[in-house]
């Protein structure tokens, strides 16, 4: 059962394909075979002209799957709708209701509760009733019931143990469907957030060691670039570029201690920070990283009152986001990044608008949960870091297209409580 519910629509696409050609050969030697047995009548010619148009549908449907291409739900929905239809008319012309293969309706029902969605499994189920419903009608009218004698009651008893069968598939086959299919998603996800981990683990040991020898290198230059502004003459474009090159030392100095301070437990709950002085010294700091890059900042007046814990994880998610932000605007001939941080309720939400080409529809669900970049040069580890770092502290973060061009990315993370 469990390998059935696995089955993608293409597959099951080429199952129905080939169950049509068996079912076409078997009317072919019922109409070969009715002559020689007198007790059968059958409506040969009108048998035969549905068996020819089913044919030929068949073989278009063959052809088309011949392309390799995914199927879709709706697809396999409308394959299953052609099959009650001509599972109708062969009944039709096979004695109907009264039919011994009317139990075929049951065929279709149990693909669709198995691999549809349950609305459009009960839509099969419902046209499947509907069609052996009117075949019903057909055999027990315009004649009387008393005609029939008690053959007409056994066709009844068929029909409604037909209706609480198909009822009875679509609720516990579909029911057992859709839980496979939880599982099997919570199965996918985990194995990414397995993946996820090991990634960031590889990285954070990296990172670590790459700490503790860049901090020797970075002391060394420290000291050179103030002893270069102690000798160099002020107000001169040595003075000037020393500063900023003594401004960058610093971040990479600040950056480090934190990297080292992370992987040092305190054993200590964080103060909450406030989330207007945290989104200040964030941005600034950012900014001093890129300063080919014009911010615009807007700040909801009700985040006054509001704070949030561990600035350290909350700030390495926004700056990576606003790298990849600005990256983006530069690949576009722009310098544009538009900032936004709004409270709702107890969370905060902030939106980052780039003016670069946009993210692809296909690429929103993967970026950051899997290793992947738009950029030439990129190795796809920033929104990885960023959703591990907004996992701690009970946020996520979303990218969409923008209609008017561009990026928007949503950080949104819990206030701490007041």
């Amino acid at each position: 059962m469990q390998a059935v519910f696995r089955l993608t629509p293409i597959r099951l696409l080429t199952w129905l394909y080939w169950l049509r050609w068996a079912t076409i050969a078997c009317v072919l030697l019922a109409v070969a075979a009715a002559p020689a047995l007198s007790s059968i009548t059958l409506a040969t010619r009108t048998l035969l002209a549905v068996t020819v148009i089913v044919a030929a549908i068949n073989a278009l449907i063959g052809w088309s799957l011949r392309r390799a291409r995914p199927a879709t739900e709706v697809e396999l929905l409308a394959h299953l709708v052609l099959d009650v239809a001509a599972l109708t008319a062969w009944l039709a012309c096979t004695g109907g209701s009264a039919s011994a293969f009317v139990s075929m309706y049951l065929l279709p029902i149990a693909i669709a509760a198995a691999a549809l969605p349950r609305a459009q499994a009960w839509l099969v189920a419902a046209l499947a009733g509907g069609a052996y419903t009117a075949l019903l009608l057909r055999f027990l009218y315009p004649r009387p019931m008393g005609h029939h004698g008690d053959f007409a009651l056994h066709v009844l008893g068929m029909w409604a143990t037909f209706i609480v069968s198909a009822a009875l598939l679509v609720v516990f086959v579909g029911s057992m469907a859709s839980a496979v299919r939880r599982r099997d998603r919570s199965l996918a996800a985990a194995r990414e957030q397995m993946l996820r981990n090991e990634q960031i683990t590889a990285i954070g040991a990296l990172a670590a060691g790459a700490a503790h020898e860049l901090s020797t290198p970075l002391s060394t230059m420290s000291v050179i670039v103030s002893e270069l502004r102690d000798t160099e003459p002020p107000d001169t474009p040595l003075q000037a570029d020393l500063a900023v090159l003594n401004q960058q030392l610093a971040l990479c100095a600040h950056q480090i201690d934190q990297l080292l301070g992370a992987a040092e437990p305190t054993g200590t709950a964080q103060t909450p920070v406030s989330v207007v002085d945290a989104l200040h010294q964030i941005v600034s700091r950012w900014r001093l990283m890129r300063p080919d890059i014009h911010a615009s900042v807007s700040v909801d007046p009700a985040l006054e009152t509001a704070s949030l814990e561990d600035e350290v994880a909350f700030g390495q998610a926004l700056t990576n986001v606003l790298n990849n932000a600005a990256d983006a605007s530069l690949s576009n001939d722009s310098d544009r990044v538009d900032i936004a941080a709004q409270r709702y309720d107890d969370r905060l939400d902030i939106t980052i608008d780039d003016a670069g080409t946009g993210i692809a529809d296909a690429d929103t669900a993967r970026a950051g949960r899997l290793r992947f970049s738009t950029k030439r040069e990129g190795r796809g580890l920033g929104l990885i870091v960023s959703h591990v770092s907004l996992d701690r502290l009970g946020g996520e973060i979303s990218l969409k297209r923008r209609p008017e061009g561009g990026t928007r990315t949503r950080v949104v993370v819990p206030l701490s409580p007041q």
